[in-house]
């Protein structure tokens, strides 16, 4: 399948850095063979032409941190703290059946493509899961056409970040128990879950990758960071985490290992590149250069931590320090939709009132290459986030005739600081088109909208003493 592209302002991300006001760019069998200005003059007869006229050819960005499962909780809660975020977060989330869990990764993924991303790392579920559970959210995956990471969340210790200092009343403890919230899933049972999981679906269709996740290294033992490290290294995968999101979290992994979650890592012997960590907001200057050294990836998620208010990440001196970095919208539930483009202008300008030197700020270039190459660095996908011969064919066409792109000045400048999603007409991954003039071609929108809203409706009834649970607990957690 040969697919040209013709007559498109072209931004290739490339090793060059080359922009062609009216080029060309060739696809075949989804991977790029030809870029360059002006006409396609090649050998080669396309299958299929893209008229790019009036049109920015740009990288698919990548989404290096959310969560599928908050998918519907857009608009969730305000001023609300962490802890009580993260217990109300667990009764939208739980006990979903395989269809569920496929209605939320198609909700995510339309988020996504709609508004330029075309590959992202699911951190999923929130809860114990299943091989069933697995099987459905990769299943989902593979249908819509994206390409993803599947972090498999776990944790096997307690989630003591979110309780409550002062001891929970008898009744709520009884409560929690019998409802089996935030049950820990234990070593011996992940190894051969995610071992087996790894083993069916990592590397499936090409588009689709599965890491084991810790849901944070504190909620973690380390015979189940060790076992991270070893499913990965037996596989060649990628270990995705959240890590010091909160100022909390920091407190108590200093308490729990005596130093930082970065060096506990270190004195392990599993800290690598093969981890990604989302938020990385509470490191002191040694994680930061440890993190630098150990070519491990921050991913940044600006707004969910606005959101939140658990904190600004040190993005400027990260950047300086080396530290590759990647961006992540987080989950709908912490920042209401997937639009990287607003992550991009976040990270951009939320240093800068604080830095009178202008030249330590963090560039719109700075942030387009975190949101495309830094990402692959995630993803583990070398060659994605550039236009070049070689490269994967994940490719978004942005409408230039619109207000924010008229007239054309910086393309660069223009898709961080100006679009927001909105002038996106065409996605295309791995040379196939998933979203043409809008429309998603891999799976029927009408029908999502009736089905999500269904069983947002359904999930409230049945789950309604998790609910509860978590309502209790979310009004004197601080």
């Amino acid at each position: 399948m040969i697919t040209l592209i013709r007559d498109a302002t072209i931004l290739t991300l490339d090793a060059s850095d080359a922009i062609h006001r009216r080029g060309h760019v060739l696809v075949r069998d989804g991977i790029i063979t030809a870029v360059g200005d002006g006409d396609y003059a090649g050998a080669e007869r396309p299958d299929t032409t893209i008229d790019g006229t009036n049109r920015l050819v740009a990288p698919g960005l990548i989404n290096a941190h959310t969560h599928s499962q908050s998918s519907t909780m857009a608009g969730f809660g305000d001023r609300l703290s962490h802890p009580a975020f993260m217990w109300l977060t667990q009764a939208h989330t739980s006990r979903r059946t395989a269809d569920e869990i496929r209605l939320a990764v198609l909700l995510t993924a339309w988020g996504m493509m709609a508004s330029g991303s075309t590959a992202a790392i699911d951190h999923f579920p929130g809860q114990r899961f299943t091989a069933a559970d697995m099987d459905a959210v990769l299943a989902a995956w593979e249908e819509t056409g994206l390409r993803a990471a599947l972090g498999m969340r776990f944790f096997d210790g307690a989630f003591a970040d979110i309780f409550p200092e002062a001891p929970l009343p008898e009744d709520l403890k009884a409560r929690i128990a019998q409802v089996e919230i935030l049950k820990p899933q234990g070593v011996d049972e992940l190894r051969d879950l995610m071992g087996d999981t790894i083993a069916h679906w990592h590397g499936r269709a090409g588009r689709l990758s599965v890491f084991p996740a810790p849901s944070n290294p504190d909620r973690c033992t380390d015979a189940a960071l060790l076992l991270c490290a070893e499913l990965a290294e037996k596989h060649d995968t990628g270990i995705h985490t959240h890590l010091l999101e909160t100022r909390k979290q920091a407190r108590l992994a200093a308490d729990k290992y005596g130093e930082t979650a970065v060096r506990h890592l270190e004195t392990l012997g599993v800290l690598s590149p093969r981890w990604s960590c989302a938020h990385a907001i509470w490191l002191d200057d040694a994680d930061i250069e440890l993190m630098a050294q150990r070519g491990v990836v921050a991913v940044l998620n600006p707004e969910s931590n606005a959101r939140l208010g658990t904190g600004l990440a040190r993005a400027p001196e990260m950047l300086r320090a080396g530290v590759t970095l990647a961006l992540g919208t987080d989950g709908a539930s912490a920042n209401d939709n997937m639009v990287l483009h607003e992550a991009m202008r976040a990270v951009a300008t939320s240093h800068r009132a604080a830095e009178p030197d202008r030249s330590r700020w963090i560039t719109a270039r700075d942030v387009l290459r975190m949101a495309t190459a830094g990402g692959a660095a995630a993803l583990r996908r070398p060659g994605l986030g550039a236009i070049a011969p070689g490269a994967p064919a994940d490719l978004v066409l942005y409408r230039l005739d619109t207000p924010w792109w008229t007239p054309l000045n910086d393309p660069v400048a223009q898709l961080v600081f100006a679009e927001t999603g909105a002038a996106v007409d065409t996605v295309m991954v791995d040379g196939r088109i998933v979203l043409d003039h809008g429309r998603v071609t891999t799976f029927d929108t009408d029908a999502l909208v009736r089905e999500v809203r269904d069983m947002a409706a359904s999930l409230r009834v049945r789950n309604a003493d998790l609910f509860g649970v978590a309502t209790a607990i979310a009004e004197i957690v601080p």
